[in-house]
């Protein structure tokens, strides 16, 4: 499935509403009024040499993206609702140094990286268990290396919300847009989840490479839930709980067993409460439903490109629109 393709079911599936979506459509409209209709996907502009992206783990609990406008030109960014973070080192088979042309080679190295999650140093390793998301497993956290992250950018301040992926600003990125002058760099902190229970917390000093979540995972429970982090709203603990459960294959009564070391005298604490990991259940429930959704887009994907090309070359968008309604 092409890449650009893929971010438009999943923005179709993410943006169902989310409660408590807050929207700061005055400030975005200032800071990206350049021409959106020019647009270019974060990862082809890449690929093309356009844009150079450097993703900083700040620690498990979220992390920093730039990117920098390498023409002389200005440039509009369409972001991705959801992505990976992957440790350059930790990847034999896959990407080839960090670089990130070999786009499909992440099957052969799955590698450590963080996942952007909640509590990463001293969890169990080991785990084999696949979730239960739609469309493909998860990957089971492996002793070793840094955890691979995963993250959201809708409803960023300066990205756009989750509730106008649909729209102008969301386009088939679904995080919203960034506008940067040329030769300069934009910024901005991301909300993230650790992705391989049992790795390492990341650290700033090790370099990472930002992927399309579905170069990562096939299990599109996980890709929705990362991309609901976009969402400042929902809880992020509960999320956590979420993705280890969906990704990893640890059950809730593992998760509620689960402790932590705090505090000058090393208290031992839950790593999370009830509460978190009720809202961590609903938030699968959720993730499930959407990622039917997405299944079914897919599907319905497939299906359109049998039908042979009309007058004009959107026939499968047109055909697309018509499936939805």
């Amino acid at each position: 499935m092409k890449l650009g393709m893929f971010h438009l079911v999943l923005t179709l599936a993410v943006a169902l509403p989310l409660t408590g979506v807050r929207a700061n459509a005055a400030d975005n409209a200032k800071k990206d009024a350049a021409d959106q209709s020019q647009a270019v996907e974060l990862f082809q502009a890449i690929d093309e040499g356009l844009v150079e992206v450097k993703l900083t783990p700040k620690s498990s609990l979220k992390s920093s993206i730039a990117v920098t406008n390498k023409t002389d030109k200005p440039i509009v960014v369409e972001m991705p609702s959801a992505f990976a973070g992957v440790p350059v080192l930790a990847q034999p088979g896959g990407f080839g140094g960090g670089g990130f042309g070999a786009m499909g080679g992440m099957r052969g190295g799955p590698g450590g990286g963080f996942g952007g999650g909640m509590f990463g140093e001293g969890m169990d390793g080991g785990r084999n268990g696949r979730g239960g998301g739609m469309g493909g497993g998860g990957r089971g956290g492996m002793g070793g290396g840094n955890q691979s992250i995963g993250g959201g950018m809708g409803g960023r301040g300066g990205m756009g919300g989750m509730g106008g992926m649909m729209g102008g600003r969301g386009g088939r990125g679904g995080g919203g847009m960034f506008a940067i002058e040329p030769n300069k760099t934009r910024k901005e902190n991301v909300r993230t989840v650790c992705l391989e229970h049992g790795k390492k917390e990341p650290r700033p000093n090790v370099e990472y490479t930002i992927v399309p979540i579905d170069q990562y995972t096939d299990n599109k429970t996980t890709q929705v839930l990362c991309a609901m982090l976009g969402d400042e709203e929902v809880n992020q603990n509960a999320l956590q709980a979420a993705v280890w459960n969906t990704e990893n294959g640890l059950t809730f009564d593992e998760l509620a067993a689960k402790t932590k070391q705090e505090g000058g005298n090393n208290q031992v604490m839950s790593y999370f409460n009830a509460d978190e990991l009720s809202v961590g259940s609903q938030l699968i429930e959720k993730a499930q439903k959407r990622a039917e959704v997405l299944q079914e887009v897919e599907d319905a994907q497939e299906d359109l490109r049998n039908y042979p090309a009309e007058k004009t070359d959107d026939t499968v968008d047109a055909l697309t629109n018509e499936v939805l309604k």
